[in-house]
């Protein structure tokens, strides 16, 4: 049964958004929307701010039962982190992270092979959320998950272990990791090449669910409202998903959603295109892929990004008045006051230059390379990764790019550098851009995979087409939207 009216809630770690939806005809249609800044130390009180707000008749703390249906995701408590330990990293460790990624995790860390006494340490210091053990296909190696397992039990790490490899080796898992919260998955790689990422999904979200949502109230809501809450980037990859398979034209596009600690980057697209010329290197990466990259973000991850993206923003400052002291200079302006908004426009400049650096390294690392290499038959082009050249679409969420968006303004995607003579990578060549200027994909996210079809033309009918703004750079407002 489809519900004629709901609410979406999405609890980011600096603002609660949520909007009433209904349903007319094919799609969601928005009725009213709202946000209030997170209260992180307890997250219901910034969220029935929020249905306060889209509901005012309605005394949400003392009814038994909601008068619409609420769906609600969150990213409040910083991601889902995950270590990965794989096998070999151009095979089980790539699986690995792609089955992590598309479950909406952050990836903290990753080792291939054999885990040191220095690869303990680390993971004990971090402490992710989840440790996810793979490696072997089924019915072949055991040795190093089993190696890998003996060292983890003598370790310092609570947290819960996934495994996820050679079916032949649970016995022996179980075994060494019977006092820890152990979770056993179907193989990521039951054979040579072949992706089986949906069992290794569905357990990571299973654990977000029973552990990671008990923090900060969020099981209060999940007792007063009778629903689980989704990760937000879990919510973003459903939505993704829907666009691609049930609009159409829209079968090879991108999304990018960024924000003040992380960059991510979602591909809807055929990984590898047969006609291309070239031969395939390594597994053929999913039709549906995100990355995210903890060092690429506009507040909390400001510096880092700085630091990464050096050399671009120097060539992007050449023959400015700003210098790139000065830009490191309000990169640690923001960093340790991550709420600030730019003073003017020279501030303004900065916030665009750090977010096209931030797109440019999110979309590098997400895209695949083709390189020249030698056979007996001589010299061929081989690819490893993911082939984004036939991307066409591109759009850009976030508080950011949803404020560049309401400006009418598109950020500068800054995809063609000089490239590297033996590894040339595969990026998005002509493509059109449009903006989420609500910044309302987050919250129809919730409803992807329950409605599909009708959060995926609800999603795109409030997109927004943009171009590109070659003039000096204009003045619009970051503030977050509301209707208070």
């Amino acid at each position: 049964m489809i519900e004629d009216r709901v609410i979406c809630v999405d609890i980011g770690s600096t603002w609660t958004k949520g909007a009433v939806f209904k349903l007319s005809h094919d799609r969601f249609s928005l009725e009213r929307r709202a946000a209030m800044a997170t209260t992180t130390d307890y997250l219901p009180d910034g969220f029935y701010a929020v249905l306060r707000h889209l509901q005012p008749d309605c005394n949400w703390h003392n009814t038994e039962s909601s008068p619409l249906p609420v769906y609600f995701s969150s990213s409040a408590k910083g991601g889902l982190s995950v270590a990965v330990v794989g096998l070999v990293p151009e095979m089980t460790l790539q699986i690995a992270r792609l089955a992590a990624f598309s479950a909406g995790a952050r990836i903290t860390a990753a080792y291939s092979y054999r885990l040191t006494r220095n690869c303990i340490a680390a993971i004990e210091k971090s402490r992710p959320d989840i440790l996810l053990l793979c490696g072997g296909t089924d019915g072949g190696n055991e040795r190093y998950v089993t190696e890998n397992a003996r060292v983890l039990a003598s370790s310092d790490y609570d947290g819960t272990i996934i495994y996820a490899g050679n079916n032949m080796a649970v016995d022996q898992i179980r075994d060494l990791l019977d006092s820890r919260d152990l979770r056993i998955s179907e193989n990521l790689m039951p054979d040579f090449g072949q992706l089986n990422i949906e069992p290794v999904r569905e357990a990571i979200k299973s654990v977000f669910l029973e552990r990671i949502v008990s923090g900060k109230g969020l099981d209060q809501l999940i007792r007063q409202f009778d629903t689980q809450p989704l990760p937000t980037p879990l919510a973003m990859i459903n939505l993704v998903d829907a666009i691609g398979k049930n609009i159409a034209d829209w079968q090879n596009f991108a999304l990018i959603d960024m924000g003040g600690a992380t960059t991510d980057f979602y591909s809807f697209a055929e990984a590898y295109y047969a006609d291309s010329g070239t031969i395939m290197k390594g597994i053929v990466e999913p039709r549906l892929k995100r990355t995210v990259e903890g060092d690429l973000g506009m507040r909390v991850s400001a510096e880092s990004a700085f630091e990464t993206a050096r050399d671009l923003l120097l060539a992007s400052l050449e023959g400015s008045q700003q210098s790139l002291e000065s830009l490191r200079a309000y990169t640690e302006k923001l960093v340790a006051n991550t709420s600030h908004l730019p003073a003017d426009l020279a501030e303004q400049s900065y916030d665009q230059l750090l977010a096209s650096a931030c797109i440019f390294h999110a979309v590098m690392r997400h895209a695949g390379i083709i390189e020249q290499i030698y056979t007996a038959k001589g010299p061929v082009w081989a690819q490893s990764g993911k082939d984004l050249r036939r991307i066409n679409r591109i759009v850009g969420t976030g508080g950011f790019l949803a404020a560049m968006g309401r400006a009418g303004d598109a950020i500068e995607l800054p995809f063609s550098p000089q490239p590297d003579v033996e590894k040339i990578p595969l990026l998005p060549v002509n493509f059109e851009y449009y903006a989420d200027p609500d910044y309302i994909l987050p919250l129809l996210g919730s409803l992807a995979e329950k409605y599909p079809r009708q959060s995926a033309a609800a999603a795109v009918s409030y997109l927004t087409r943009l171009h590109p703004n070659e003039e000096e750079v204009k003045e619009f407002s970051h503030s977050e939207f509301t209707d208070a």
